[in-house]
């Protein structure tokens, strides 16, 4: 077919704007420009009164993101531009090329019955003839771009539909692109929160742990996620008087962490010379319950350490059973008298447990996600398994723990952490 020589001239001008329009969203790094500049170049290039941009919906509709609209009035223009538009797939025009997948070319739109005249009726906007578009990428499916009406003509021709088809091709590699560009930023911006977060909650584990001529402490802290609830704590009240802990916040991620901080914060403030484990306990709960996320809350096993006597009195808010290896290599686990965890009720009545460690002996404390380290067949170490790895004799704290961490990857091999772990053990020399 013969193009008449100004209708080629107009062809042209729209091929060229098509060269300039990729040059141009390639350079849009930014939804916020990207969605209406689609539109006022397509507007511009297209030579049409009005553009809209549909996308896709996590629900499988259409929602009218953006229009642009050429010479009509504000009021018409703010009307249309506050529309908030959603089409089901299947419905009206931009439903149907969504469903079919298909351009459509309607030269009149009030005599096709797939047109749906209720914005006009809401605008005063008359839409004419409409050309609209699917926009797939890789083949997936991202949304339609319609354009109404050509500027000097009464109805679109099938030049038009094949000039939008090609701009429709740039305008998804554009969304797709700026799409993969966003969640890019938003995986660095997680991956910097994370970082972070890992650096704060670090700063509230003890840096460096007591060691003097007759104790020695070690401990291991590894959390499933870049974050997590599991925590320990070494407090000196005096040169006799040393107090510890271990214990795990419920879930994961940043809302543990938060916690974490928080119980360890509090903890540390309450704490003073002379007070009994149950004792602090009991004032760490009051002052915890009620400000905690809700479902959330904590496990713990408090202690403190009498240096002279060698004696050591505990106790546990829901929190697993500790074990004591002695001189011989034999592991016992150390049943206590436990509580419900802090933060569930206003008040808890825990219950003291006392041993006294003799040279050569060792405690070790733990958080659940030892025990429940899982393989790659679900199964558990469980506390067997982590007492096999104790029956043997150990010189040092730090190669107690070592042993703990060696045995779990051994356990778990390639199968990913299902839970955060810490380790905490002393003994006196």
């Amino acid at each position: 077919m013969q193009i008449p020589s100004p209708r080629l001239k107009q062809l042209l001008e729209v091929y060229r704007g098509l060269v300039e329009v990729g040059a141009l969203l390639n350079g849009i790094t930014d939804s916020v420009e990207l969605m209406p500049a689609l539109l006022e170049i397509a507007r511009r290039v297209m030579q049409v009164e009005a553009a809209s941009l549909f996308l896709l919906t996590p629900g499988g509709d259409l929602e009218m993101v953006n229009a642009s609209v050429g010479d009509v009035s504000r009021t018409q223009a703010a009307q249309i531009g506050e529309q908030k538009i959603i089409v089901p797939r299947g419905r009206g025009v931009s439903g149907w090329v969504l469903e079919h997948g298909q351009p459509l070319l309607i030269p009149d739109a009030y005599s096709d019955a797939r047109f749906y005249p209720g914005v006009d009726q809401q605008t005063g906007f008359r839409s004419r003839s409409i050309l609209c578009v699917p926009l797939v990428r890789n083949g997936q499916e991202i949304g339609v771009l319609q354009v109404l009406n050509p500027v000097g003509r009464q109805a679109f021709d099938e030049h038009d539909l094949e000039a939008l088809n090609a701009y429709a091709t740039l305008a998804a590699a554009a969304i797709d692109k700026l799409r993969a560009l966003e969640r890019q930023r938003i995986e660095e911006r997680r991956a910097q929160e994370f970082a972070f977060a890992s650096e704060i909650q670090n700063s509230f584990l003890p840096q460096h742990l007591p060691q003097n001529d007759a104790l020695e402490f070690a401990a291991a802290y590894q959390p499933a996620l870049a974050v997590g609830g599991d925590f320990y704590d070494v407090i000196e009240l005096g040169s006799d008087e040393i107090y510890f802990v271990i214990g795990d916040v419920s879930g994961k991620g940043m809302p543990a962490a938060l916690l974490m901080a928080q119980a360890l914060s509090t903890l540390r403030l309450l704490l003073k010379p002379g007070m009994h484990p149950s004792q602090a306990l009991m004032r760490w709960n009051a002052m915890l319950s009620g400000h905690t996320i809700r479902g959330m809350f904590i496990t713990a096993l408090l202690g403190r350490i009498r240096v002279a006597a060698r004696e050591v009195e505990l106790c546990s808010a829901g929190h697993c059973h500790p074990f004591v290896v002695d001189a011989q290599g034999r592991a016992t686990e150390v049943q206590i008298p436990g509580c419900p965890p802090i933060g569930l009720l206003p008040e808890l009545s825990p219950a003291s447990h006392q041993l006294r460690l003799q040279p050569g002996q060792w405690w070790v404390g733990f958080s659940d996600g030892l025990p429940e380290s899982f393989d790659a067949e679900r199964m558990p170490l469980g506390t067997a398994g982590v007492s096999g790895f104790l029956q043997k004799r150990f010189r040092t704290a730090r190669e107690l723990v070592e042993t703990l961490q060696a045995g779990e990857r051994s356990h778990r091999k390639e199968a990913p952490a299902h839970d955060d772990f810490t380790l905490l053990a002393f003994g006196f020399r």
